[in-house]
């Protein structure tokens, strides 16, 4: 990967490569904390409701700014999974199709922890990757952002992913297990 490519990887919060997503999540995340108490009670949550009449673009760039973040402990953690893709997804303003979000209550109360972040689980057939998973929390909410290598014989995490494509404006919670690992498919496989 070239020295260009990576800065889309390793822009620190705030430059101006990747602010747009920030902010967004930025946005999201405000929301969620002034609305957890209804949106645990309902197990959803209306993208219409922090981003009227910018539901798609703004869900984009949520989803974006998560690629990023992935991306980037990828690269710092040294697992080798194949980041051109994560880098053309925030280069191009395109969903990464292989990055899923789930949303859920982490059941940590606000305050107790400002924020914190999983490392990231892998799981691999031999040397190859299938699927990599990383959780952030800021409590109450954790995210767990899930990469599933395309025709891998892998499911997500239990619950409900969301992506951008998927244009679904409401975001129902998925459990909260504290675990990260994803799951393999078929019984069969030898990992």
């Amino acid at each position: 990967m070239n020295v260009a490519d990576r800065a889309w990887l390793e822009a620190p919060d705030g430059h101006p490569l990747t602010l747009a997503y920030e902010r967004s999540w930025q946005r999201l995340c405000a929301y969620l904390h002034e609305r957890w108490h209804e949106i645990t009670a309902r197990g959803s949550f209306d993208l219409s409701k922090p981003y009227p009449g910018e539901v798609a673009s703004q869900s984009l760039y949520v989803h974006l700014y998560f690629v990023k973040v992935l991306g980037r402990r990828l690269l710092e953690e040294g697992i080798d999974v194949n980041l051109d893709s994560f880098v053309t997804s925030l280069r191009d303003g395109t969903a990464h199709p292989e990055v899923t979000l789930l949303v859920a209550d982490s059941r940590v109360p606000a305050g107790r922890l400002q924020s914190y972040h999983s490392d990231v689980s892998v799981l691999r057939s031999g040397e190859e990757v299938l699927s990599a998973l990383w959780m952030h929390w800021v409590p109450p909410v954790a995210i767990k952002i899930c990469h599933v290598k395309t025709g891998a014989p892998v499911r997500e995490p239990p619950g409900f992913p969301w992506h951008p494509n998927r244009q679904r404006k409401i975001v129902k919670l998925s459990p909260y297990k504290g675990d990260t690992q994803p799951t393999v498919a078929r019984r069969d496989l030898r990992i």
